[in-house]
């Protein structure tokens, strides 16, 4: 038996709830073309369109690809120990071995990637929701009594807009979120629907999967403490931490960790050591509960004043009818730069109401500060389920 290579459980059994057309692959064969890359000692790739050979610089590997909310996506290559050791680690802690797990993204969103290969590790019975409308969703994953459900915040508020108000699924006993933050009232909602669940939130990226983990005694704002086997230090280097209370850059340390970017060293890579950093500013509290304050990647100065975009949108995210925020940089003859705030919404809202609230409660915006309402149809998203700063970066305000 190859313990370094992901394994197909006996006990397994993937499940499409909605046919495939003929010119698309169901996940059960994208699955198994993966296997099969893999078990030929190739590097399988997980891409949006499918799943594709490359040749193998490191026994034991795979490739997906980056949700590329702030520009081109890139490719990754880690090892499949780096995935198989937070397998058993949830299993240990979350008793998931031959549950009926289900999930409803691409495969080529990380998230949807890992809950599938961790269902097929651990003897689970896979259902995969693709294509299925929310309240579809809601109706199979009380019929088949799903017990497990990986989801993103964007997914979830699709499906919580389909529930009657007496609308509940007892079966579900865990419910694993990643790919974004999410809304308190969406957790309170979401209880609801589901009142035998645990709410995992997971904090992380492509690069070095899970970080901290939330629940529901975490403080308000907090992602959470460090998952199990994870180390993390605040600091502008990792071998320099700040001291407690104060800001510092997140660096982490951790078997979970990517091995590399693939075709092109030119992407920002924060190394230190055998320490990576996902490139935000964040603080501790006593409780070691991790506090997120924004990616320095998205800092920008008005005037001489740093603005966090993320505190923006976690102020305009409080607002009602306020479904979706992503804040942007633009150009400003007279600053230099301005914020630009996209709001999806699902009601009525006063925009200079919201502009003067914004402008009062963060000091260093100005009156250049601009909010955009979109619908929820035309804000544009990333598959993961995030904002596509990107392509909002470009248009024209």
């Amino acid at each position: 038996m190859q313990h370094n290579l992901f394994e197909w459980n006996d006990n397994s059994s993937v499940i499409s709830a909605k046919s495939i057309s003929k010119d698309k692959i169901n996940i059960a064969n994208q699955l198994a073309l993966f296997f099969e890359i893999l078990y030929a000692g190739k590097t399988p790739r997980m891409n949006s369109d499918g799943v594709s050979s490359h040749e193998a610089v490191t026994s034991g590997s795979f490739q997906t690809i980056s949700g590329g909310s702030m520009g081109i996506p890139k490719v990754l290559e880690r090892t499949c120990i780096s995935w198989i050791l937070s397998f058993n680690t949830n299993d240990r802690f979350y008793n998931l071995s031959g549950s009926r797990v289900a999930l409803f993204g691409s495969l080529s969103h990380s998230l949807a990637l890992y809950g599938a290969l961790e269902a097929i590790f651990l003897g689970c019975e896979l259902h995969h929701l693709a294509g299925l409308s929310p309240r579809s969703q809601l109706k199979y994953l009380e019929n088949k009594k799903i017990e497990i459900l990986y989801v993103t915040p964007t997914q979830l508020r699709l499906m919580l807009s389909a529930k009657s108000q007496s609308y509940i699924i007892d079966s579900l006993r865990y419910i694993f979120i990643g790919g974004a933050s999410i809304k308190q009232n969406t957790l309170m909602e979401l209880s609801e629907l589901a009142p035998n669940a645990e709410l995992k939130q997971f904090y992380g990226s492509s690069e070095t999967s899970f970080i901290t983990i939330s629940d529901q005694f975490t403080p308000a704002n907090s992602v959470g403490k460090a998952y199990p086997g994870v180390e993390i230090v605040l600091g502008e280097r990792p071998d320099k931490p700040v001291s407690l209370g104060k800001t510092g850059r997140v660096w982490v340390r951790s078997p979970f960790l990517f091995s590399k970017y693939v075709g092109d060293d030119s992407f920002n890579f924060n190394k230190f050591s055998d320490w990576v950093s996902p490139g935000e500013l964040a603080k501790l509290d006593i409780d070691q509960n991790l506090f997120i304050l924004g990616r320095i990647d998205r800092i920008f100065k008005i005037k001489d004043q740093a603005i966090i975009p993320e505190e923006i949108e976690n102020y305009l995210h409080t607002k009602e009818n306020i479904v979706d925020v992503a804040v942007v940089k633009k150009n400003d003859v007279l600053r230099g730069n301005k914020a630009v705030a996209y709001i999806a919404t699902s009601g009525m809202v006063n925009i200079e109401n919201l502009k003067d609230d914004c402008i009062a409660s963060i000091p260093q915006l100005d009156g250049s500060f601009q909010i955009i309402e979109l619908s929820t149809e035309k804000f544009p998203f990333l598959p993961s389920g995030k904002p596509d700063f990107h392509k909002l970066q470009k248009w024209d305000t």
